[in-house]
């Protein structure tokens, strides 16, 4: 019983995820697991149940995204990591219906943490709350806390919620749980009703399969149509074109004329190979190269040119707040060079990306937060994937998936970010690191003071001849 409860934990939160999107199935899918893991007087074999409930979430996961070793990397790191937890949880769910909830939510938290950091494949992309995003609403904590906050209330939640079911005193638990739930949902309602900045009418161009023939000729197409349109900027995929020495100045030279002749600002992702590396190139309506930004997060055993250093970039755009920015493809799975933008003010990013069709899906959700987390606009337009119009507040408001419509352009009005940094932008993870490390460690500290004092209290007696 306990390893089937495991397993079909483990296939509750593979249902939350894509392809079905079930995602309120995370506000019980880990209750089976934890009934497992404390079911009995002590624990027992509790890596193997981890081990089931890992198996049972992450092997569904790869058949839909595809046996690619970065792929199959990561998911042994994540089968690592619940096989670590269930460790680790067994222990501390037994230290009470509630302490023992929310002990156990800050381990799990700062593992996550960790493997974002230290098992660098697709950051913030690995995390099992990441089909959350769907709710932007609801998810709108992470403007305050990050995705690592969101993962402390899921877990919590979870945890409380068994010790509800199951204990004498249920109303202690759930109360608790409630309280979370109050304080999540009133942050995220408040991220959520805080001002954005006027729309902007923004274009993104993609395709699937080889790029189009005679592309910079097609560019200039969609640059025209997105013009016509009254589109101000448009955002074109990753690595779409290849430039060496020889030819790098002619192709800047041939793509700032398209700006200045349909008076529109372009951020057109390229394949330096003189250079040995992957940017975007950003040109000002007037037709001036006004900005470029080198990939900083490359794909491991996939890519292999030179890494850029997380420099920022801003190019004026009429009055758009702190100008427009720009990230590639996987920097938006991780949360460094998103949050300096949303530090420096950014209104406004351009995302070139370039995505294969069975990661797609995944990839989209995990880029959704980094808007609700800094409060920027994102102009996404992909190769391969689905390009998408994303509002500061998370919000998908218009998308194209280039792997069933081939080559597209996508054209709407997005409202832009007011340009003031949220917490999560000012602060980053260290809140909430430092929160779940406190609630792991004061415990520990207060049986140590009551140890001393009782000590010392025994040792007076003792002098006094008291007994």
């Amino acid at each position: 019983m306990r390893f089937l409860a495991a397993i079909s934990a483990g296939l509750l939160l593979f249902l939350s995820d894509w392809p079905l999107g079930l995602w309120p199935l995370q506000a019980l899918a880990l209750v089976p697991l934890f009934w497992a893991l404390t079911e009995g007087p002590e624990p027992d074999r509790p890596g193997l149940v981890g081990l089931c409930f890992g198996l049972a979430y992450g092997l569904p996961l790869l058949f839909f995204a595809g046996p690619d070793l970065a792929i199959v990397v990561a998911l042994l790191a994540s089968l690592v990591q619940w096989v670590l937890v269930a460790v680790l949880a067994s222990g501390g769910l037994r230290r009470g219906p509630i302490l023992g909830a929310l002990q156990t939510a800050a381990m799990v938290t700062l593992l996550e943490l960790a493997v974002w950091s230290l098992v660098p494949m697709f950051g913030t992309a690995q995390a099992f709350v990441r089909p959350l995003s769907a709710a932007p609403q609801l998810a709108g904590v992470v403007g305050f806390s990050g995705v690592a906050g969101l993962v402390f209330l899921v877990v919590a939640w979870n945890g409380l919620l068994l010790a509800a079911l199951r204990g004498p005193l249920r109303w202690r638990p759930l109360a608790v749980a409630i309280g979370l739930l109050a304080i999540a949902a009133g942050l995220g309602t408040w991220r959520w009703k805080r001002p954005l900045g006027p729309a902007l009418r923004v274009a993104a161009f993609g395709w699937h399969g080889p790029r189009p023939e005679g592309l910079l000729g097609e560019y200039g197409r969609r640059a025209a149509e997105a013009a016509g349109q009254g589109a101000r900027l448009l955002v074109t995929p990753e690595l779409g074109v290849w430039v060496d020495g020889a030819s790098r100045a002619e192709v800047a030279g041939q793509l700032g004329a398209i700006a200045a002749q349909h008076g529109i600002a372009l951020a057109i992702g390229v394949d330096d190979a003189g250079r040995d590396d992957n940017r975007i190139w950003m040109f000002d309506p007037a037709g001036r190269l006004a900005g470029e930004y080198v990939k900083t997060h490359l794909v491991p055993f996939m890519e292999n040119y030179r890494a850029g250093d997380g420099t920022t970039v801003s190019m004026p755009l009429g009055d758009l707040p702190g100008g427009l920015g720009g990230m590639i493809c996987q920097d938006d799975n991780f949360t460094d060079v998103a949050r300096r933008y949303g530090r420096e003010g950014r209104g406004l990013l351009s995302v070139p990306t370039q995505d294969w069709p069975s990661i797609r899906a995944y990839h989209l959700e995990n880029a959704r937060f980094r808007p609700l987390e800094n409060g920027y606009a994102v102009v996404r337009a992909t190769w391969g994937g689905i390009s998408a119009l994303i509002s500061p507040r998370g919000e998908l408001l218009a998308q194209v998936d280039h792997t069933r419509a081939g080559p597209a352009l996508l054209v709407g009005d997005l409202p832009i970010g007011d340009g003031r940094p949220t917490p999560f932008a000012r602060f980053g993870h260290w809140p909430v690191g430092l929160a779940c490390a406190g609630l792991l460690f004061a415990p520990l500290l207060g049986r140590r003071r009551r140890t001393v004092h009782k000590d010392a209290a025994s040792q007076a007696a003792e002098l006094s001849g008291v007994p």
